[in-house]
């Protein structure tokens, strides 16, 4: 540089030599000025590149998707513009929110398996089943919590806070959400009186009369145990039950049902119907609909499951930390008071308080903590169970009038 710099002095020399030697002024004062300018401009220069290149980061930083498989209301417009607003207001990002609606539990596993979810909602005893394990050595498929980023978890009910579901090696991998039944639902139009046992649906005027699930046809040969007489330490095994005796309950059972379903029931069928089978979510939007549709108790009890929310492993970073504030805002009063206006099943939680109607807290035992405790939460079968369970299925099944 300083070779360059001299070789120009002397092009120029003469007008720079006689105003700064009028000025008392040495030539060389110049020169170092204007290099000392030449730094300051490249500083300058240099500080708006970075403060440009940050800012381009930045902006690209600010914004994120969430990608959810759930099933369906769990991810509505109103909780899903509610996150927005409230990750925009917080963490200053704008997060688009990508929802798909599975029909089988199957679809949890293979999206968290393949990575094409960063939330689900499975059911409990699904992580820990054989076939969908998630926690193989090297291989988990879902994240452990940051339960800092969740602080409503607090105000869970102590029956769901001390469900194992989701507690591998002492580490919390999933939060309940909601819990309903596998329940037996009756069109208060058509049966005049709460039925009081599960074996209404095996009584022949009600043939051709009832719809009931296909693809968790677990629910149905559970059913099937208790209307025989079975306790519910005993439906969740194949070796504790008859399993000749089951199946034959069970084939009447699909037989005469006019339709089975999957995922959920379909509301628009239950004007046709009396009885049904429902996670609590039919029954609710057929009421919307001008139904008049309640919940019985059997007096064998019945089957609940609970579902979770979990982190993938596909989350990460700051994705990871904007799930977790997904599931808080699931836990708040408001979105747990939706559970039950909006699925027509329980809140997890003990602070809905008068977000619910009295008939609505009664009806769905909210806040109840002992009733939990008088149903059978699904639970992890064996693979012989959960495979004789889907031969005597599938051999109910082929009985059926095409």
């Amino acid at each position: 540089m300083a070779g360059r710099g001299s070789a120009l002095m002397v092009g120029r020399g003469e007008k720079f030599s006689s105003d700064y030697q009028g000025r008392g002024e040495p030539v060389t004062l110049k020169h170092e000025e204007g290099m000392k300018m030449k730094k300051v401009s490249l500083i300058t220069g240099l500080v708006f590149a970075i403060v440009f290149l940050f800012s381009l980061n930045f902006s690209q930083a600010a914004s994120e998707t969430i990608r959810i498989t759930c099933w369906e209301g769990y991810a509505d417009a109103t909780i899903v513009k509610e996150f927005k607003d409230l990750v925009k207001t917080k963490h200053k990002i704008d997060v688009e929110v990508k929802t798909y609606y599975p029909t089988d539990q199957d679809e949890f596993y293979k999206a968290a398996k393949d990575g094409t979810a960063d939330l689900i909602s499975p059911p409990a005893d699904l992580a820990k089943t054989p076939r969908f394990y998630c926690f193989n050595e090297g291989k988990y498929l879902l994240s452990e919590l940051d339960m800092n980023n969740i602080p409503n978890a607090k105000n869970m009910l102590p029956f769901f806070a001390a469900d194992k579901s989701l507690i591998h090696k002492d580490k919390r991998y999933g939060l309940p959400y909601n819990c309903g039944p596998y329940g037996l639902d009756y069109n208060t139009e058509v049966v005049k009186e709460a039925p009081k046992s599960w074996n209404i649906f095996w009584d022949s005027k009600y043939k051709g009369k009832y719809t009931i699930n296909n693809n968790f046809h677990k629910c149905n040969i559970w059913i099937s145990a208790l209307a025989l007489g079975y306790k519910y330490d005993q439906i969740f095994d194949i070796d504790k039950l008859d399993r000749k005796k089951v199946q034959e309950k069970l084939n009447v059972l699909a037989q005469n049902a006019k339709s089975l379903w999957d995922g959920s029931a379909n509301p628009d069928e239950f004007p046709k119907l009396a009885l049904a089978t429902d996670w609590g979510f039919a029954a609710a939007a057929a009421n919307k609909k001008g139904g008049k549709w309640l919940i019985a108790a059997p007096k064998e009890g019945g089957t609940a499951w609970i579902d979770y929310w979990c982190v993938t492993q596909a989350a990460k970073g700051q994705k990871k930390k904007l799930c977790e504030e997904w599931i808080n805002l699931q836990l708040s009063p408001k979105s747990q008071a939706a559970v039950v206006k909006n699925q027509g099943v329980s809140p997890v939680v003990n602070n809905v308080g008068n977000l619910v109607t009295p008939t609505e807290k009664t009806l769905f035992h909210v806040g109840d903590n002992d009733y939990f405790k008088t149903v059978a939460i699904w639970q992890v079968m064996s693979e012989k169970t959960e495979k004789a369970f889907g031969e005597m299925w599938e051999a109910a099944k082929k009985l059926r009038k095409k």
